[in-house]
């Protein structure tokens, strides 16, 4: 199921430079069967009931990978579904997903605009090796290289070592930007810390920018995550975000955001997820709250709900 929020949202080393990959078609998805259909409602505290808010609809191929998604919104005004975004999918024999288009509607031309393209190739053990994220250009009409993934992994298929470059158009040339280095106390656990590193230009070698420490349950499920950024000036690391994370039945049901306050040298309350789910697992509602510092507590800012029940109001089913 996908998650609709409101929040706005790599080829082989030999194909880098002009990176001419497969582009698929600016098409339209609706003669194809649909497989299901996910609605998202919002919370309308006003009327004190849930209100249809989007709709994904999920197409799939002959060999029942998920091959598209189309997500429409509700105008209320209109009375009419509206596209909004919707994902093309291509797969590999092994049901590998090689390339996924991301396109947006354009309500005045009417008609789908390519924005991203993902280029996924594997290594020999089905493991992601090298993800290239392209832009497209509509005045060159061409996919623009944007951002590179390499990643490594060890002997138990964790990862080990992901590094991110950045395209630079004018010289045609991949640069180093930043990298991510997985620490293990047990090979058969996962990280227990993460190095991050960026690159320095000048002098041609990384340094050390921040660290990530993560805690898990004996099920291996993260319960805590905190990030600190490395201070020249003091000479150590510095707090800054810190991320506690609960579980019910094995699903995630909570996680807290906090950002580390120095001027009272203790972790604030910054933002809290719920999410809560139907008996097969699957994601069912999810509720966002910010705190509020002056009443000292948790304040409702959006909360949605997952179903494939249809909106009682026949003109929303309909269209």
């Amino acid at each position: 199921m996908k998650i609709i929020r409101l929040l706005p949202f790599f080829i082989l080393i030999s194909q880098m430079a002009s990176a001419q990959v497969f582009m698929p078609e600016i098409i339209t998805i609706y003669d194809r069967d649909i497989v299901d259909t996910t609605y998202t409602y919002q919370w309308n505290e006003e009327a004190d009931s849930w209100m249809i808010y989007a709709r994904d609809i999920n197409y799939y191929d002959e060999d029942k990978n998920l091959s598209s998604v189309l997500t429409q919104r509700w105008s209320n005004e209109k009375r009419v579904w509206e596209n909004y975004q919707q994902e093309l999918r291509d797969f590999d024999d092994d049901g590998l997903e090689m390339q996924s288009t991301t396109q947006i509607w354009d309500p005045y031309e009417q008609d789908w605009i390519n924005v991203r393209l993902k280029t996924t190739t594997y290594d020999s053990r089905g493991n992601e090796a090298e993800i290239l994220y392209q832009e497209w250009s509509r005045t060159a009409e061409e996919w623009i290289n944007t951002i590179l993934y390499l990643i490594t992994y060890t002997m138990t298929d964790e990862k080990n070592v992901v590094i991110i470059k950045t395209y630079s158009g004018y010289d045609q040339e991949w640069n180093n930007h930043q990298r991510f280095n997985f620490l293990y106390r047990n090979i058969y656990r996962p990280p227990s810390e993460v190095m991050v590193e960026e690159w320095d230009t000048d002098d041609e070698k990384w340094f050390q920018t921040g660290r990530y420490i993560m805690s898990y349950n004996l099920r291996g499920n993260k319960t805590r995550e905190v990030r600190l950024t490395w201070s020249p000036s003091l000479d150590q690391w510095v707090e800054g975000v810190r991320f506690n994370i609960s579980y019910r039945r094995g699903q995630m049901n909570e996680q807290i955001e906090q950002k580390w306050d120095a001027a009272n040298n203790e972790w604030a309350n910054f933002t809290r997820v719920e999410y809560s789910y139907d008996q097969v697992g699957k994601l069912e509602e999810e509720a966002i709250y910010l705190w509020d510092r002056k009443l000292e507590e948790w304040l409702l800012d959006v909360r949605f709900l997952y179903s494939i029940e249809k909106p009682q109001d026949p003109e929303t089913v309909e269209q």
